[in-house]
């Protein structure tokens, strides 16, 4: 079972929102040091943080941000992908990012990588990403199925409608499409 991370917590997260945020706008300008916010933050609100604390939630505040730039580079690869083959839905497109991404990485491990992977975890993954792409496949099938059943059964009941109300129009149709099916062949 895997561990559970504690969300940490900052004395700066306890800071009043526009005081939390000119500290991230710091942080993120590059122009200040971190006994600079250390100043600000004495001057603004008393609080006494160390340097050390500021360096933690800098570390912790441009992890989340790297995050949130690797999930917008993910959707727009995703997007990107949809875009170019407007065949593929969304699932598709993730799927198929995914799996490159997954042999990509494993493209660049090393045996020294693999010494300290459990075989089944890996055995398990592999399987679930299979077995997922399975999955969407045989719901695709499943989906086409029911939309031609459900296309067959309006399409009888125009036929049947149009041959009773209007024969000749249906003797049209149907010679017509007698016509094209002897095209094909």
């Amino acid at each position: 079972m895997a561990r559970r991370r504690n969300r940490k917590h900052s004395k700066i997260d306890l800071l009043e929102p526009a005081v939390k945020s000119e500290i991230e706008s710091m942080i993120l300008s590059a122009e200040f040091t971190y006994k600079d916010i250390v100043e600000y933050i004495r001057d603004s609100t008393g609080e006494m943080i160390s340097q050390a604390a500021v360096c933690r939630y800098a570390k912790g505040l441009c992890e989340s941000l790297e995050n949130i730039r690797f999930a917008q580079e993910t959707f727009r690869a995703v997007n990107d992908e949809l875009n170019r083959n407007p065949n593929i839905d969304t699932t598709e497109g993730i799927i198929q990012i995914l799996s490159h991404m997954l042999l990509t990485n494993i493209q660049q491990l090393s045996e020294e990588d693999f010494k300290g992977v459990d075989p089944l975890k890996l055995l398990k993954q592999a399987s679930d990403l299979v077995r997922t792409a399975a999955y969407k496949r045989n719901l695709d099938i499943k989906n086409k199925e029911l939309s031609e059943m459900g296309f067959d059964a309006v399409k009888d009941k125009v036929f049947n409608a149009m041959a009773t109300d209007n024969p000749e129009l249906y003797a049209q149709f149907v010679e017509y499409i007698n016509s094209k099916a002897g095209d094909e062949t």
